[in-house]
């Protein structure tokens, strides 16, 4: 592969980089309007973002600062990453009604939230350069994914939408900003410095979400090398729903998600100029994969694969798709089904696995199911089934009598389904991953019907 092409936006015009099929025009095109409507002067949480022009449109009213951008840094992505998931990155339309909100006016909240036991789905700060940062431990609530080998050199990966993002702090930002200036925003609405205070100071007496007031009584957050990496939790009052902080925009996925690829790792990424044209390229086993993906007319991306096995395939996908949506490579022969929704014996569509266990699963009697409770239906299915306790479930385990759970009936059933890594065995792990699919699945209320698209994930 040839050496990263470093895209610079400045020769691009805004008009150029919206006309991108995966961009939204209009929302992009009516948020540049208000935004050329402007004619006070931009509120101070602007500053940072004010330095990214070519990458950043902005607006603002009396509450909140709206940043906008496609999703996609000026910098090398994926590159350095050891644990893939064989997601891409792809433009996101933030724009408009789907630009990223900062409150002008944080409040403090009388407790706060902490980032270890909450918002482990979609963001919980912006970047100055308008790429949204999501917590550091991933959606299981335990990994840590800087530790775990899944960002690039950038501290960034990309999520189950294909919508790249950081989970630690942009560092690389500082060159442009200086120390005074903040590296991100939270989404409470308070800023992110660095290591040192804006005055070059030194940080001391950070609080448990790694933040503290300074001497004007004003609040902010230090960003870190290690654990919390950024924020760690919200000093300010902020809405969750849905295990996320709520209203944040949504990406727009046009394929379905993609799984782990075992031992593989990134070498490089190539984006061409007018971001239609991609090519990342990886070694697994010390051979070499590539995916070569280009955005088509109508939303549309190819993809073509070829693996380290020296095997082809392509696929296609569409933008809008909820939760998901574009082929992937055709199973081998003798695996396929006719499409349409499952049916029941009665003729009726087949309600989602979730919907048909819900009341053993609601602990608390309140007609939903939380991640809590899902997690403690995974654990105790595991515990019961894990006979041996070697961390696995074998093979003969799951036909064994296991345990009166839920879970239990669907784990023998679809025992090669959860076992992702296919070495015969199933793994904690991948049990929590598989079911935390089913439940973010459930949550975006796709089993009663509902059309809201999903929030971006990580």
């Amino acid at each position: 592969m040839k050496a990263f092409r470093f895209i610079l936006l400045l020769g691009l015009s805004w008009v150029g980089l919206a006309s991108g099929h995966l961009i939204e025009d209009a929302d992009y095109q009516a948020m540049k309007k208000k935004s050329s409507a402007q004619t006070g002067a931009p509120p101070k949480t602007a500053e940072p973002f004010l330095k990214f022009p070519e990458a950043v449109l902005l607006d603002w009213d009396e509450k909140y600062l709206y940043v906008g951008s496609d999703g996609l840094p000026d910098h090398p992505m994926m590159i350095g990453i050891t644990a893939w998931q064989q997601q891409v990155p792809l433009p996101q339309s933030y724009y408009g009604e789907n630009a990223w909100p900062i409150p002008l006016h944080p409040i403090p909240s009388a407790n706060g939230m902490s980032a270890k036991t909450n918002f482990f789905r979609g963001a919980i700060a912006v970047a100055a350069n308008g790429i949204p940062i999501f917590n550091p431990i991933k959606n299981d609530g335990r990994t840590d994914t800087y530790l775990a080998g899944e960002l690039d050199d950038y501290g960034g990966h990309c999520g189950r939408a294909d919508d790249y993002h950081y989970h630690v702090a942009p560092w690389h930002l500082a060159e442009r900003l200086g120390p005074s200036l903040p590296l991100a925003y939270a989404l409470d609405g308070y800023p992110i410095y660095g290591l040192s205070e804006p005055d070059g100071g030194s940080v001391t007496g950070l609080d448990s979400f790694h933040g503290h007031t300074n001497g004007l009584g004003e609040y902010h957050y230090h960003a870190s090398k290690s654990y919390p990496y950024i924020n760690g939790g919200f000093h300010g009052e902020v809405s969750v729903q849905g295990g996320g902080v709520d209203p944040q925009p949504n990406a727009t996925p046009v394929r379905q998600a993609t799984s782990p690829l075992p031992g593989a790792k990134i070498t490089g990424f190539e984006m061409s100029a007018d971001k239609k044209k991609y090519q990342l390229e990886y070694v697994q086993n010390g051979k070499n994969g590539s995916v070569n993906y280009e955005i088509l007319n109508g939303g549309k991306v190819q993809f073509s694969f070829k693996n380290p096995d020296g095997t082809t395939s392509e696929s296609n996908g569409k933008t809008g798709r909820k939760g998901g949506g574009g082929s992937r490579p055709p199973p081998p022969e003798g695996n396929q089904r006719q499409g349409g929704p499952r049916m029941e014996g009665d003729g009726q569509p087949r309600k989602p696995w979730i919907e048909n266990h819900l009341t053993e699963m609601d602990g608390n009697r309140d007609g939903k199911l939380s991640q809590e409770e899902m997690m403690a239906e995974v654990n105790k299915t595991f515990t019961g089934y894990d006979a041996d306790r070697n961390g696995q479930i074998s093979q003969v385990e799951a036909n064994g009598p296991g345990v009166r759970s839920a879970m239990a009936g669907f784990v023998k059933r679809h025992f090669a389904e959860v076992d992702k890594d296919a070495n015969g065995a199933i793994s904690l792990e991948e049990l929590k991953a598989l079911a935390m699919k089913m439940w973010e699945k459930y949550s975006w209320g796709e089993g009663s019907g509902s059309s809201q698209r999903p929030p971006p994930q990580n």
